[in-house]
């Protein structure tokens, strides 16, 4: 074999090779279950001057359902799970619907969602006093759990939190848009 055919086929392999190296690395889309409730939610929650706990989900037909005063919701913090049936009775809760996202809109959020799992939240920071709290959050299957995994996009109020992913960022600014 010549020096020069030797080179091609060194630039060849490299090339090969760094493109098997891209795309390993590139992230993949949330491949959710056909029986997923709940893909987001937004919860604001405020004990200052008298209760105030309400906000609304997005389901899997694209409906943006409307919850006050929950009864026995459940809730949780990033990283934590809910079954099946815990993120059905939150929907059950939703007394109406504030409107719809489209399938191919909704798509395209629900393939964000493995990318926000991956970030971590920031440090809190302190931002006032009798602001409450809210929310922003997003749900993820886990198979090993049998349960979905509760992802925070942003948290804000009395103190403020964020995701690190992208994907996160991008998804919190979509639900502050969706409903104001």
């Amino acid at each position: 074999m010549k020096s020069g055919e030797n080179t091609g086929v060194l630039n060849i392999s490299f090339i090969l090779a760094f493109m098997l190296l891209m795309i390993g690395c590139e992230r993949v889309g949330y491949d959710a279950p056909e029986e997923q409730a709940v893909y987001f939610e937004y919860h604001y929650v405020n004990h200052a001057w008298g209760l105030r706990d309400n906000g609304w989900l997005i389901d899997g037909d694209g409906a943006i359902r409307r919850f006050e005063f929950p009864e026995d919701y459940n809730t949780g913090m990033h990283g934590d799970f809910l079954n099946l049936e815990q993120l059905e009775h939150n929907l059950g809760q939703a007394d109406s619907v504030l409107g719809e996202v489209g399938s191919k809109k909704l798509e395209k959020q629900i393939q964000m969602i493995q990318g926000a799992s991956l970030g971590e939240l920031s440090k809190v920071h302190p931002r006032g006093a009798d602001m409450g709290s809210g929310a922003y959050t997003c749900f993820k299957y886990d198979p090993n759990e049998n349960a979905y995994q509760i992802i925070v996009l942003e948290l804000w109020g009395d103190n403020q939190r964020y995701n690190s992913s992208s994907e996160a960022e991008k998804l919190a600014e979509w639900l502050k848009e969706l409903v104001d």
